[in-house]
């Protein structure tokens, strides 16, 4: 029979684990030391960061309008650009002419 199995609260088990840390409320400590190795100072007045925050509100950067932009017409890719997206719609098509034409570069991406 697999598994692990949680022991009862027992008179002896206050709830803290050998290093001090509250397991039955997860409690988190935050540590935090300036200029180089201390002890550590604890500090209470952190708000620990839970990873919910809104990430587009942190630039603050808005829109002026609603307009999407326009594609430059003018604007040409590079030689490398257009042999690597040639390359990658080949790819996608199973349509590689021959694995020995393509470089090492190339041979290592495809075939790693």
């Amino acid at each position: 029979m697999g598994g692990h199995r949680v022991g009862d609260q027992g008179p002896d088990d206050d709830g803290y684990d050998e290093e001090g840390y509250d397991e039955s409320q997860r409690a988190e400590i935050l540590e935090a030391t300036t200029e180089g190795p201390s002890d550590g100072n604890l500090l209470t007045d952190l708000v620990p960061d839970m990873g919910d925050a809104d990430v587009d509100d942190e630039d603050g950067l808005d829109m002026e309008s609603d307009e999407l932009g326009e594609e430059d017409d003018d604007a040409e890719q590079s030689d490398e650009a257009i042999a690597e997206d040639e390359l990658q719609e080949e790819f996608e098509d199973d349509d590689l002419e021959d694995d020995d034409d393509l470089d090492d570069r190339d041979e290592d991406a495809l075939e790693p």
